[in-house]
């Protein structure tokens, strides 16, 4: 049996998760790695969820922040510097949950906070508050547990980004549960990150003995590279959301639309027009023009999809294209 311990310094979420990929692909039988690490201003989505139904995307990348979506499940979370994000990957035969959430409780009870597990999924104080949550995945070759750990987290950025998007969206897929949420810092203000690390790191020591430490520095090669492009990718952000429905209206001085849209991995499926507009012939060319088109608008192309419709109509289309791209914020 081996034991490691791991933690970087990158506030970039793809490259974390990317680094926690690669190392599930390195468990060997009888391994365990501990991994310590933390995004700055970034929501991390489920598997499953769908990405403008859980944040306000656009706004949240407008002001720097990103985007990520895990490989694991459960709901949508904030990251910033204030928050401590920890992994277990182990050997199936090593895995131990109960143990690893001890791990928590033991770090956490050197700064006197109690605590107690509340269902598979979090972490609470004794006072019912969540300030951990957890979300699982496995392999053959590795069972991996991350979660977060609330130090001194922007609270008030949980509702300016984690606010669903103003469409009348009905989404299939996972949706968010909101609970009751604390920063340890509250409880105890001597609580920082740099102090949880530490705690956490013996902690590590104290409950499974011996380990080695890994350079992150190893962490820079061609895997972890391509795994960060994926994750970084607009596929893997938004195209990875389920299937749903949206519908959306607006008058224009030309007239007023109506637009119901049916989304499969964030592109349009299927696209109904309605107008009282004079030109009965626009709805069916915007028809034309989005279907097959990512939601966002970045593959709309005016010039060369409808080159002789004319300048007016195109005039038109292109402030409808520019207001649906305004709406996943």
């Amino acid at each position: 049996m081996s034991n490691y311990f791991i933690q970087t310094y990158t506030w970039n979420p793809w490259h974390n998760l990317a680094v926690e990929k690669y190392l599930s692909t390195q468990i060997k039988k009888g391994d365990i790695i501990f991994y310590l690490w933390q995004n700055d201003r970034t929501v991390v989505i489920g598997r499953n969820q769908n990405a403008i139904r859980e944040c306000r995307a656009q706004l949240l990348e407008e002001e720097g922040g990103c985007l990520a979506r895990r490989t694991t499940g459960g709901g949508a979370v904030y990251h910033d510097l204030g928050n401590l994000c920890f992994t277990f990957l182990a050997s199936p035969e090593v895995y131990d949950l109960e143990k690893q959430l001890m791990l928590i409780q033991t770090a956490c009870r050197k700064f006197g906070v109690e605590t107690k597990f509340s269902g598979r999924n979090d972490i609470i104080t004794e006072d019912g508050f969540k300030f951990s949550g957890n979300a699982f995945s496995k392999t053959s070759q590795c069972s991996i547990q991350h979660g977060t750990i609330m130090v001194n987290v922007d609270v008030s950025r949980l509702g300016r980004y984690l606010t669903p998007s103003k469409d009348k969206m009905k989404a299939k897929g996972v949706k968010s549960v909101q609970s009751r949420v604390c920063n340890l810092k509250d409880i105890n203000p001597e609580v920082t990150t740099d102090a949880m690390r530490q705690a956490l790191k013996e902690s590590f020591g104290e409950l499974y003995g011996s380990f080695c430490e890994l350079n992150p520095e190893s962490l820079k090669n061609p895997q972890v590279k391509e795994t960060y492009d994926l994750y970084a990718s607009w596929e893997w952000k938004y195209g990875k959301s389920p299937e749903c429905e949206t519908s959306c209206s607006r008058r224009f001085d030309w007239g007023e639309l109506e637009i119901y849209l049916k989304l499969n991995a964030m592109h349009i499926g299927e696209i109904m027009v309605f107008s009282d507009m004079l030109d009965v012939e626009l709805p069916g060319l915007l028809e034309e023009l989005l279907i097959g088109k990512r939601y966002d608008m970045a593959d709309v192309d005016l010039e060369q999809e409808l080159p002789d419709c004319g300048e007016e109509r195109r005039e038109k289309l292109r402030e409808v294209v520019e207001w649906l791209a305004g709406l996943r914020e």
